[in-house]
């Protein structure tokens, strides 16, 4: 382990701190500092964050803003700099990615924190693919936290990215755990062990662990982040399905028939619309309840009855359901021949050899 920010975390900071600054793992903190040698060439770097144990909780945003602590101390060592760091070097949506990217200084770290919706992979593959055709000459560090390795886009996980890193419980739930992949390794993890979601396929280049604390003011954190939840809320409501929206005008326009056709039996609106009697019947008595999709809404969720006789609605709670595990596979996958050859040749930029 070494230690960075000794002037920010004197001694005493921390409960059992016996010297100043706060712990990384040293040869995460060397693979830091060979990215940054490199930088200053017209590169952009990407990183990506993943869970293979439990796609929440395993710690990975707190892991990620150390991380963006390090390298931020690392860069302002190096080439004599000032640049700032703080929770504006965090975004929750892929679509603010571009707009941040142009308003933090050259060099900067910029985490991609995750955010849970159904939109999130088509959104983020899109934010990506912009950015590395408009922000490529502005020479950031990005970190991207995705749920879960292998429904990365293949070019991202095999070819953008410089590394991946799973941020893991151990087998009694205990965070602060990680595995750094290389390039090669990495790739292999992707390419061999995508289809069956087998994060044996491939070893990683080290293992490593990190402390408890967010590397940015924590309440500020978790203030912007609930501000941005809540936005997206104002922002993007919730939108029917096809056949939810086909339900609904349906009803709509059986209330109207209705009331010029009063005498009309159920067996013809049953005919006209294509529904069931007892459908009708529904319909009639106490309107349709529309559900909505799933929601991934930070709280719970109400959804409304809405009542086709223009009653009073009426509040129903939907508690959301936890994310399901991953359920891997523990056996390790053969590799052919082909992809170890072509994994051999690339050339492996992480090594320990190489740092030592």
């Amino acid at each position: 382990m070494v230690k960075y920010c000794c002037d920010k975390y004197p001694k005493g900071t921390f409960k059992g701190q016996k010297s100043d600054g706060k712990p990384m793992d040293g040869w995460l903190h060397q693979n830091l500092k060979l990215l940054a040698t490199k930088i200053s060439q017209d590169m952009t770097f990407l990183g990506i964050i993943f869970s293979s144990t439990l796609e929440v909780g395993t710690g990975k945003s707190v892991f990620a803003t150390q991380i963006g602590e390090a390298w931020t101390e690392i860069i302002n060592k190096m080439y004599n700099l000032k640049i700032p760091y703080d929770v504006d070097n965090i975004v929750w949506r892929p679509k603010d990615l571009i707009e941040r990217a142009f308003q933090i200084p050259k060099y900067s770290y910029l985490l991609l924190d995750e955010w849970d919706d159904a939109t999130y992979w088509s959104e983020l593959g899109m934010s990506l693919r912009k950015f590395f055709r408009k922000c490529r000459q502005l020479n950031l560090f990005i970190m991207c936290i995705i749920p879960n390795w292998f429904q990365l886009p293949l070019n991202y996980a095999t070819s953008r990215s410089i590394f991946a890193i799973d941020v893991k419980f151990t087998n009694t739930l205990d965070r602060g755990n990680f595995s750094f992949y290389n390039f090669p390794s990495k790739r292999a993890l992707y390419v061999i062990g995508k289809r069956n979601h087998n994060y044996w396929a491939s070893k990683p280049t080290f293992n490593g662990c990190f402390p408890d604390g967010y590397g940015v003011d924590e309440k500020e954190y978790r203030k912007r982040k609930l501000e941005d939840m809540e936005k997206y809320d104002r922002e993007e409501p919730e939108k029917l399905t096809k056949s939810q929206l086909e339900k609904k005008i349906k009803s709509e326009v059986l209330i109207e028939l209705l009331k010029n056709f009063p005498k009309t039996t159920n067996e013809k609106f049953s005919d006209i619309f294509n529904v069931s009697k007892n459908t009708i019947i529904r319909w009639k008595r106490g309107g349709v309840e529309i559900t909505p999709p799933p929601s991934n809404n930070y709280n719970n969720i109400t959804r409304k009855k809405e009542n086709l006789r223009g009653e009073k609605e009426e509040p129903l709670v939907n508690n959301n359901n936890n994310n399901n595990n991953n359920n891997n596979n523990n056996k390790i996958v053969e590799i052919d021949e082909e992809s170890v050859e072509q994994s051999e040749k690339e050339e492996d930029y992480f090594t320990r050899d190489e740092l030592e």
